[in-house]
């Protein structure tokens, strides 16, 4: 029988259960209202998924769910009356909470704070309740929240409860969803809007997600929204890792003691949530007391935060992309630098080029408190360009001012642009931060639009992008052989030529090398300049000390620039730090949610710290934001081949080589998946292709994957050498981390080169 098939389940007596009508159905089982005809009484008949049946190790997870639930007897818990097999489905059945779901109950009306704190404790004393016996919730929402006709509050389903004392989860084997995950039926298991951020990135958690998922609830029965929303799943995780609420919302009339509560309730590092709710709420009142909030008129620097939306192309003319983008990264740029202001990165705003239509909605998505849109056209010897700063919450225009400029006068239109909305948002300048939104690298109009030019070609990442790039940059240096900026800007676009294989290494890593130190010799504190020299110093000289120091160097110059972190993160993984890389990585998406790049990173990084599990889950996140991302499918791939997962890996990295234009990169994946899938003939005729010389690079770090996965020790280790030979950008953290290599890792050869590389050879235990 099908659990969720209502004309076959309603109307049938099971065992002594009649099912009278479906109450809900999702990925974790289908329940329906029933009548024990023994007990006469209503129950709430719960059937697992068949797939939950079928499947021993989701059987006895099932059984432990029944257990914990049967533990938890409290008058704010709905209880468990029994676990059964019929006809082959597992079925819990439950306590029948008659009412509605709080969520129901907030769309009905607003609560007055006295109801709030009623239902509040009530929340809070079955959490506690659940806490003590070592059982954490995971998935509090108001949609899990019934509240009876006399007020009296039920907790439901604790379906993804996680029992502390135990270690365990339910369906807790290998394969089995954790986290932010799909079940067996596809579906997320858990909710991101009221997720912590822990969670969220796949941490271990303890009764203080709880406390978080509190801290949602309470928000939205104050304020009557989310603390966190989205338009998609991604856009809410984004919301949730690096946003705050918007505490304005939150009503006049909302004791201090009870604001102060959702705050450190929602506080992102769980050692400052408080450790239990319930003593919390004692001594809060409905009344105010104390300091009386007033009514919110106008914004407090400490709560600013905005987001530039890409400037649109008025005119159409595809030539002229660059300096709506070059504007937009510039304003950006100035602004950043203003402490009191938080400003979405450049690479997370570009996400939305082209939907300044939706600002209001794109605002409210990223958090931020303002958006400013912007259009431009370049009309004869006049740019013509009109911006707008729009109250996401309100909807209100806070400002708006159009510009008639020549196009040598950019410097000038940019400067007025910040230091206006600077005004507006009412940000105190005093001499010292007016001097940072002038701030100019070049006083050469030609060479910065050739400038802006390269950064729009470099920022698409294909080969003939970064080529394109690299031209423009060169000719800026021609015109201003002082600007340290587009030095920089040629740096990073012969890193990725380099990473990607597009050239060898030895022609990429030293150019490099040469434009980023000529950028630092111009000016030593540009954090891009000495973050592209941690790279090269890693990647290419393989000196981990020194790595680590310009990365770390970058940080200390501006710690919001996720590039940096990334950075400090591969030379981690290099020295064999896993949990270090690891942290790293996330901080820097934390820093930069949207990021594609920074994304992938994260799965490069678990899956070299062998968290496997965890780096599917953020590939299959990062391919949700842009599937046609290439690199996003790369970690995900080789993850997939750990868990032998071969025709998913094989898909993966077949679709990844696709859009990256068959670079040899991704290719050598696609033949490592095959070989440690076992096809052979399929590895090798990929292998052949590869080893044919056609005037591009191949990694030989790759090409020694595909021959550890034939067992062929003795060409895959010939293969290494010449990676050593080629200073291949990827050999050390192969030799170190790449579990695809590990069985050749007893070999002496594999040692031997291990020592002259300079790293410690050694398989990371951090499964």
């Amino acid at each position: 029988m099908t659990p969720n098939d209502s004309s076959v389940w309603v109307g049938r007596v099971i065992d002594q259960y009649q099912i009278l009508s479906l109450i809900a159905a999702g990925g974790m089982g289908v329940v329906y209202l029933a009548r024990d005809r023994r007990l006469g009484r209503h129950v709430a008949f719960k059937v697992l998924p068949e797939e939950f049946s079928r499947n021993h190790e989701y059987v006895v997870g099932s059984e432990l769910e029944a257990r914990m639930l049967a533990s938890l007897n409290h008058p704010n818990i709905a209880g468990i009356y029994d676990f059964k097999e019929i006809e082959g489905n597992r079925c819990l059945i439950l306590e029948y909470v008659d009412g509605e779901t709080l969520a129901e109950h907030l769309r009905r009306k607003r609560m007055p704070v006295a109801e709030i704190l009623d239902i509040c404790r009530q929340i809070a004393a079955a959490l506690e309740a659940a806490h003590r016996t070592g059982i954490v919730h995971r998935d509090i929402k108001p949609a899990n929240i019934k509240v009876t006709s006399d007020g009296r509050c039920k907790v439901l389903d604790f379906g993804l409860a996680k029992s502390l004392v135990a270690g365990q989860t339910p369906f807790s084997a290998s394969n089995a969803p954790t986290m932010l995950t799909a079940d067996l039926s596809g579906q997320i298991v858990g909710t991101p809007a009221y997720m912590s951020p822990e969670q969220l990135r796949g941490a271990m958690v303890d009764h203080r997600a709880d406390v978080w998922a509190f801290g949602c609830v309470l928000y939205e029965m104050l304020a009557r929204r989310p603390a966190f929303s989205g338009k998609t799943i991604s856009e809410i995780i984004a919301a949730v890792l690096k946003d705050e609420p918007d505490w304005t919302a939150l009503p006049n009339d909302t004791p201090p003691k009870l604001r102060e509560l959702v705050m450190r309730c929602l506080e992102r590092d769980p050692a400052r949530r408080p450790a239990e709710i319930a003593g919390a709420l004692d001594g809060i009142e409905s009344g105010s007391s104390g300091t009386v909030h007033q009514p919110v008129t106008e914004r407090m620097p400490a709560a600013l935060s905005l987001a530039v939306l890409p400037f649109v192309n008025a005119g159409g003319n595809p030539e002229m992309d660059y300096l709506g983008d070059g504007l937009t990264e510039s304003i950006i740029l100035n602004l950043s630098q203003l402490p009191e202001l938080r400003v979405m990165a450049r690479s997370t705003v570009f996400r939305y080029k082209g939907r300044s239509d939706e600002a209001r909605d794109i605002g409210r998505a990223l958090g931020v408190s303002a958006v400013l849109t912007g259009r431009v056209l370049h009309r004869g010897d006049r740019l013509l360009i009109s911006v707008e700063l729009v109250d996401v919450d309100n909807g209100w225009q806070l400002w708006g001012n159009q510009y008639r400029r020549k196009p040598e006068d950019i410097f000038a239109i940019e400067e007025q642009i910040a230091g206006d909305i600077s005004e507006k948002l009412r940000l105190k300048l005093n001499p010292e931060r007016k001097s940072l939104l002038t701030r100019r690298y070049t006083e050469n109009v030609a060479a910065y639009h050739l400038y802006l030019k390269g950064r729009f070609h470099w920022a698409k990442r294909t080969a003939e992008g970064l080529q394109r790039g690299i031209q423009y940059f060169r000719e800026a240096i021609e015109g201003d052989p002082t600007y340290a900026l587009a030095y920089a800007g040629l740096a990073e676009g012969y890193v990725p030529l380099g990473f990607y294989c597009h050239v060898p290494p030895r022609d990429a890593f030293p150019k490099a090398r040469a434009a980023a130190m000529k950028a630092l010799e111009i000016d030593p504190e540009l954090c891009e300049a000495r973050t592209v020299l941690a790279s090269v110093k890693m990647s290419f000289d393989w000196n981990l000390v020194d790595a680590e120091r310009e990365a770390r160097a970058a940080i200390d110059i501006d710690p919001s620039y996720a590039r940096a972190r990334q950075a400090l993160s591969e030379c981690l993984i290099s020295k064999g730090d896993a949990a270090g890389s690891v942290a790293e990585i996330k901080r820097a998406l934390d820093q930069d949610p949207l990021s594609l790049h920074t994304s992938a990173a994260v799965s490069m990084m678990l899956y070299f710290s062998r968290q496997y599990d965890e780096a599917i889950e953020h590939g299959v996140r990062t391919v949700e934001m842009d599937s046609t991302f290439f690199p996003a499918y790369l970690f995900l791939g080789l993850a997939y081949v750990e868990r032998k997962q071969y025709s998913e890996a094989v898909a993966a990295l077949q679709k990844g080589t696709e859009l990256s234009g068959n670079i040899t990169l991704m290719q050598a994946s696609v033949a490592s998946a095959f070989a440690f899938a076992g096809k052979t003939e399929e590895a090798g005729r990929i292998l052949s292709e590869l080893e044919t010389p056609r005037g591009y690079y191949v990694s030989k770090t790759s090409i020694a994957a595909v021959y550890a996965g034939l067992g062929d020790v003795d060409a895959a280790l010939t293969a290494l050498e010449q990676a050593y030979d080629d200073r291949c950008a990827w050999l050390l953290r192969a030799l170190v981390a790449d579990p695809r290599l590990d069985r050749l890792r007893d070999q002496p050869r594999f040692r031997d080169l291990s020592r002259r590389a300079g790293v410690v050879a050694q398989r990371l235990g951090v499964e």
